[in-house]
């Protein structure tokens, strides 16, 4: 399933490098500990907001992080489906991978992830 992740140029790098992190520092922040790794389908709806505003919205708030992008990730079916729950159900086009919905999964299964995602620039 091709899913959609909106951020930073030098933060899809990070992520396709070491994989999405629970413990993350805004520059100049501290610490975040975040629920897991959000994502939408590649086909919508973005009831929870479109990827390309949010890469957007994440470049303008840090300008030195290359601008903004959207990182394309084909993952497993198997895997998507652990992420859905009664909260997030596929028909918002929403798939958020959190401890214990997906997010192992994900993770053991990131290098194969990793080898064919793309970073889409944005304009």
């Amino acid at each position: 399933m091709i899913l959609l992740h909106g951020t930073t140029r030098q933060r899809a790098e990070q992520i396709l490098a070491h994989g999405p992190v629970t413990r993350f520092r805004e520059p100049g922040g501290q610490v975040i500990e975040v629920e897991g790794f959000s994502t939408s389908l590649d086909c919508g709806p973005f009831l929870f907001g479109d990827p390309d505003d949010y890469a957007h919205g994440k470049a303008k708030e840090f300008p030195d992080e290359g601008g903004p992008v959207i990182l394309v990730l084909q993952v497993p079916n198997e895997i998507v489906q652990r992420a859905v729950t009664e909260w997030f159900p596929l028909s918002q086009g929403f798939v958020q991978f959190d401890p214990g919905s997906g997010l192992e999964e994900l993770l053991s299964d990131w290098s194969q992830i990793a080898n064919t995602a793309v970073i889409r620039s944005l304009t």
